[in-house]
């Protein structure tokens, strides 16, 4: 009802009850960083922006020269911002994804176009194993909470970060962070071993070794839950 107010204008009580927008305003997407593309544009809040600035410049960049041979150019992301509980679950526990404050990324795409999904790639070639090891155990040093393929069953095709806040600083960095080095030349038959070391500082001492039951140590899965990044 329209309580006297001008027309097409919500009144005071219908602004009351319309429901409030969590999260970064409408319109503040993210289509890059620096030279890199985020594609589909993510709507994330600035504290998760500067994170992923730091994440790209001085890990995955220096990563992806050191297993590639040139940068990189793109990253896909599947879910940023979303209103909705964990799960997208009635009566869950509001999802960081709610405020902003999480991304999941896919894939990566070289500068001469290859592309390197982290669904395949975990388990791919040498490099492309060394290549997301190196980056997903560097991100535990920049994002409260990491989860990859071998968390558990539903990140199995991305490496989901946020910033969820717990106490002491606790890190949830699953699975545990190892160097990328150790991987590829495990899977390599030892073509990688003595190679110069990694730069990207992927072992971090924030990192937790387990994931326990804490009250405040909730992550979410997102096994069902993709938005278009809008």
């Amino acid at each position: 009802p329209n309580y006297g107010g001008p027309a097409g204008r919500l009144s005071p009580v219908d602004q009351y009850q319309q429901p409030h927008r969590m999260g970064p305003s409408q319109g503040e997407g993210v289509a890059g960083i620096g030279p890199v593309t985020i594609k589909p544009t993510a709507t994330l809040a600035c504290p998760v922006v500067s994170a992923l600035d730091r994440w790209i410049t001085d890990s995955i960049q220096p990563a992806a020269m050191r297993w590639f041979g040139q940068p990189i150019a793109e990253i896909r992301q599947i879910s940023a911002y979303s209103c909705r509980g964990m799960n997208g679950q009635r009566g869950a526990r509001i999802s960081e994804h709610a405020f902003g404050n999480a991304l999941d990324i896919a894939g990566f795409t070289l500068a001469d176009g290859r592309k390197v999904s982290v669904k395949d790639g975990w388990r791919g070639l040498p490099e492309e194993q060394g290549f997301l090891r190196d980056v997903q155990g560097a991100a535990c040093q920049q994002f409260s909470t990491v989860l990859a393929p071998g968390s558990n069953v539903y990140h199995y095709d991305h490496i989901h970060v946020d910033l969820m806040r717990r106490s002491k600083g606790r890190v949830i960095c699953q699975p545990a962070a190892v160097s990328g080095e150790a991987i590829a030349s495990r899977a390599s038959g030892g073509r990688y071993a003595g190679r110069e070391p990694a730069i990207t500082g992927s072992i971090s001492k924030r990192r937790a070794p387990s994931m326990k039951a804490n009250d405040d140590d909730w992550v979410e899965d997102e096994s069902n839950i993709r938005d278009s990044g809008k």
